[in-house]
């Protein structure tokens, strides 16, 4: 049996990014570029006015009120014809080009209006280079705006619309084959009988995958036979990252483990000496990465979150791959029963400007309901024996 620690660093050591591919930039939120990405002009691409206003010869306000006679009216999306002179000054929407010789831009709310006679009073003296956003300013021609390795968000998709990016090498999401096994298993929309249950894990597995942007294909269920088993999972095996959810514990019906040495699987882990999911399998046959999860829920739960999650987000280019851990002050004492590390579902929130935690009501490891009530996992660490109130504790924020 081995630390988490030990099998989260060899599920990253053992995966790579997979191909990269290009992609519609409309299409790329969540998915990581695989390439620099350099801007094709400069933005703003003319010296442009911040402000509603007045574009006017600074100097010409040192002295207010001052009248200058209005020679133009520019608007955003044209250009302007007429080049300012002493005097004078162009009325301009924000987001238009600043004309010639102007050099600052005075806010309606600091002018009087008296355009009857074509004129502008202004009321207040304003510096040179007042309200206007110099061309080039915020990007200029030829440089790299998005780096291979971030993350695309709703932000980076305007950049890449704002320069042109129409399409964009990405890397590629896995494909993840999902089964769930089980003799008891029923699917969602049967009434279970005696000694049956329905299959929640394949689903919640699945959207666990897919709020990551996987491509999931969820493969069934199957019964606890070594051929059932055998053979849905050489259909997975068509797929990046295989995951099985029951089956892999220390029972007569627990086969997994066996029909991934029979496949030739190589193994890197059996058992994690962790609370819920110790009996977890890690292993790899040709090019499909394969993960046998506790049947439990919640150990199913917290198993993906802790190996499956950042396999994920490494196979998909992100050099960040796991989520983060930070402090937290626990409202309720925990009194450690197990030298295993453990991850309780508990809730978090923010009090007197400082995160707090509590830990949820949990029966264990097949209470999923109890998952709903979270929306972090807070980490009891192995070595510990007891947590007070007030004392700061990790937390893995999921939401």
């Amino acid at each position: 049996m081995i630390s988490v620690d030990t099998a989260v660093k060899i599920v990253t050591d053992v995966t790579e990014p997979l191909p990269a591919k290009t992609v519609s930039f409309e299409s790329a939120l969540g998915l990581c570029l695989a390439q620099d990405v350099q801007s094709d002009i400069n933005m703003p691409p003319f010296d442009r006015s911040a402000m509603d206003g007045y574009a006017v010869i600074a100097e010409d306000t040192v002295c207010v009120p001052v009248e200058l006679t209005i020679i133009e009216d520019i608007a955003a999306g044209h250009m302007p014809t007429k080049k300012v002179m002493r005097g004078q000054a162009s009325k301009i929407m924000t987001g238009a080009a600043v004309p010639v010789g102007a050099d600052a831009v005075v806010k309606f709310e600091e002018t009087e209006d008296i355009s009857a006679n074509n004129r502008v009073k202004i009321l207040r003296t304003i510096d040179k280079g007042r309200n206007i956003s110099i061309m080039g300013e915020d990007i200029k021609v030829g440089q790299i705006v998005l780096r291979k390795g971030m993350s695309i968000r709703p932000q980076e998709i305007g950049i890449l619309a704002t320069v042109g990016k129409s399409c964009v090498e990405v890397f590629s999401a896995p494909t993840v084959g999902i089964i769930s096994t089980g003799t008891e298993l029923v699917d969602v929309e049967s009434k279970p009988a005696a000694a049956q249950i329905r299959n929640s894990n394949g689903y919640s597995l699945a959207a666990q995958a897919r709020r990551l942007k996987a491509d999931v294909e969820l493969l069934g269920t199957v019964k606890d036979t070594k051929e059932e088993i055998s053979r849905i999972m050489h259909r997975g095996l068509q797929k990046d990252i295989l995951i099985l959810s029951g089956g892999v514990s220390m029972g007569e019906y627990d086969l997994v483990g066996d029909v991934m040495k029979d496949l030739n699987t190589q193994i890197y882990f059996e058992k994690v000496a962790l609370r819920p999911g110790k009996p977890v399998i890690f292993g790899k046959k040709d090019k499909t990465f394969i993960f046998a999860l506790p049947g439990n829920p919640v150990a199913s739960f917290v198993t993906f979150e802790l190996f499956i999650y950042p396999a994920i987000r490494k196979m998909m280019g992100f050099t960040s791959h796991h989520r983060t851990i930070f402090k937290a002050s626990l409202e309720t004492e925990i009194l450690v029963k197990r030298k295993r590390r453990e991850y309780r579902p508990a809730f978090l929130r923010m009090q007197n400007n400082a995160w707090v935690v509590t830990p949820v009501e949990w029966h264990g490891s097949a209470d999923l309901l109890s998952t709903t009530r979270a929306n972090c996992l807070l980490i009891v660490r192995e070595d510990a024996e007891k947590f007070t109130v007030g004392q700061l504790v990790d937390v893995v924020p999921l939401d």
